[in-house]
């Protein structure tokens, strides 16, 4: 087993670098975890500091007024562009709605549009243009009902104290919500593909040395033993990685995670996805010659996999274009099925179908890379 000790001398020089992806592993995960899953148990009305110039004076303009001061926090301030661009300078103030004269002849019954002046690069206010739209619009249906301009603005006015109560669907077992462990398998393949790409693929150039070549070449070992040792050894490696990223959501979550119906779901999916990471990790040793370009094609295929394929950014996020282009990626369809096992406790036909889809995908992929890398192996041994 000469061979194979000399596979994991080579691995354990990579400990280091192995933690050190463990670490940013866990740190991301907890900090998704923090920052989404401890938010995402109800739904949170966000108040701005906003200033509303009254330039008509009109009962529908006091009505607007009062309308958005049951959300947010109405600052008085003069019709002054000096002292408003100062107030929003220093934000004091996020948001500033203008309303002209004529009001209700140019914003009710006509189709103009309230200036508005919002902070640059803030999001929240267009949470405050779809108030504003709500208003009007409910106004102006309820004046071409027949009512009269004070009974509408009343009646909007009155209906928005009214609070509405959510229930989240119970569609998964965790109170419709995503389970805390889904987000860190969430970005499993980025330190699946991370961890054994920079590592075996240091191994497999090392192998690769002409003077390691020539020394295994005149051993005593058959060829055929120095084959299957290279593959324990790679099976020890992925099996120890994957062991490693098994064990942590175990630790971290305990019963939640040992008591998700999709346990089995979710150890098979990742089990799949370290198959996709040792054919990465070997085409890239196949295609890599030199230790100091490992680093940057490592970094390229980890990373843009993990932007591309929802592992970074959520896959609602990602653009039609962008899912398109990921569906030829192994990464997305881990992704498709971590999303499934997340929202879902049970399944469908349909869901079921899709599930097996993923997984079936994945090992096609395994085996379609993994075929590419034996081709230019043979290739490069013949040249």
């Amino acid at each position: 087993m000469t061979v194979y000790k000399g596979f994991l001398t080579i691995t354990r020089r990579n400990i280091n670098m192995m933690i050190l992806y463990l670490v940013i592993f866990l740190s991301m995960a907890v900090a998704a975890q923090k920052i989404t899953g401890d938010n995402i148990s109800g739904f949170e009305q966000v108040s701005l500091n906003i200033a509303v110039i009254d330039r008509d004076g009109g009962e529908l303009a006091k009505g607007l007024a009062d309308y958005l001061s049951h959300y947010h926090t109405l600052v008085d301030l003069p019709d002054d562009p000096s002292i408003l661009q100062d107030r929003m300078f220093y934000r004091e103030v996020y948001y500033v709605v203008t309303i002209p004269k004529n009001f209700e002849e140019c914003c009710l019954e006509g189709e103009e549009m309230l200036p508005v002046t919002k902070v640059p690069g803030s999001n929240s206010g267009f949470y405050v243009d779809q108030q504003i739209n709500t208003f009007m619009n409910d106004v102006r249906i309820l004046t071409k009902s027949g009512f009269s301009l004070t009974e509408a603005v009343s009646d909007v006015i009155e209906n928005c104290k009214e609070e509405a109560e959510v229930t989240l669907v119970d569609k998964n077992g965790f109170g419709g919500k995503q389970p805390l462990h889904a987000f860190m398998y969430q970005y499993m393949p980025y330190i699946l593909i991370s961890i054994l790409c920079y590592s075996l693929s240091y191994i497999m150039i090392a192998f690769r040395n002409p003077d390691v070549k020539q020394r295994m070449m005149c051993s005593a070992i058959p060829i055929r033993s120095q084959n299957l040792q290279l593959v324990l050894g790679y099976a020890t490696v992925g099996l120890g990685v994957y062991g490693i990223c098994t064990i942590i959501p175990v630790l971290m979550y305990g019963k939640s995670f040992i008591n998700d119906p999709n346990m089995a779901y979710y150890l098979l999916n990742s089990f799949l996805m370290t198959l996709v990471s040792l054919s990465l990790s070997f085409l890239i040793g196949t295609l890599v010659s030199k230790e100091e370009v490992v680093s940057a094609v490592v970094n390229v295929v980890s990373l843009g996999m993990s932007f591309l394929c929802g592992v970074f950014v959520d896959m609602e996020i990602l653009g039609k274009g962008v899912r398109t282009f990921a569906q030829f990626l192994p990464a997305y369809w881990y992704e498709v099925a971590n999303g499934l096992l997340s929202n879902n406790s049970t399944f469908s036909h349909g869901q079921q179908m899709s599930l097996y889809t993923c997984f079936g995908l994945q090992v096609l992929f395994a085996a379609a890379i993994l075929g590419v890398a034996m081709v230019v192996s043979r290739v490069r041994e013949t040249a």
